[in-house]
């Protein structure tokens, strides 16, 4: 029996292919703050690869940032309010809403389930409520949506599948993953002690016993219960 359930966003519960999306992410972002130069990259990089309990990731981009840029925060956080309210959006194209996640978080929500939104965090909060927004879920009262803000690990760190489940205050034994990267999602997740769903198909006759169309992953859910 679980009591919660986490939801990865890209590839998931939105239609959106990340190698396409953040090349293009990056490019938008890049010539908006940082024409040609590659202090963007690397601040993500480290928030990324230096997990600190202490931090969370968006203090540790930041940091990483200011000292690339030689300007303070001050200076760059009117031009990330300004890129994510005029730029940002046009990277709507780029993704699809998919009907079967409203049925699939709605589900979860109507089975007594507390429900979060495990995406990873290297977005600020006004990127992922957008991006919600995208996915025809922009109204569903999660219980918890990682961001760059609230969070102090980042995906594939076993870790940071323990913050979110401490968040939702529920032991992650409790907790079942629903995700499409096996990497990111099911390993790190599985290695915490959480039940996981795969949000994909095997290749070559590789297969996981719980995988699936987001429709099966609702039947699962149910199985669960």
């Amino acid at each position: 029996m679980i009591h919660a359930v986490l939801f990865d966003l890209d590839g998931t519960l939105l239609g959106n292919d990340m190698d396409r999306f953040m090349p293009a992410y990056f490019d938008c972002l890049q010539k908006f703050v940082a024409p040609h130069d590659p202090s963007l990259l690397i601040a993500v990089r480290e928030a990324i690869r230096r997990p600190d309990p202490r931090r969370t990731v968006g203090e540790r981009f930041m940091e990483a940032f200011e000292r690339e840029m030689g300007r303070s925060r001050d200076f760059w956080i009117p031009i990330f309010e300004r890129f994510y309210g005029e730029a940002f959006p046009s990277l709507r194209a780029l993704t699809a809403p998919r009907v079967e996640a409203r049925l699939l978080v709605k589900g979860a929500r109507a089975r007594g389930l507390r429900i979060a939104v495990a995406t990873n965090p290297v977005f600020p909060e006004v990127a992922i409520r957008q991006r919600l927004e995208w996915a025809g879920l922009g109204d569903i009262p999660f219980e918890w949506v990682t961001t760059m803000e609230n969070m102090h690990f980042t995906k594939p760190w076993p870790e940071y599948y323990l913050e979110v489940a401490g968040h939702l205050q529920v032991a992650p034994e409790a907790c079942g993953m629903i995700g499409n990267a096996w990497e990111q999602d099911i390993e790190p997740a599985r290695k915490v002690g959480m039940q996981t769903f795969w949000v994909g198909e095997g290749g070559d006759g590789w297969s996981w016993r719980n995988q699936g169309d987001l429709r099966r992953a609702l039947q699962w859910l149910e199985d669960l219960q």
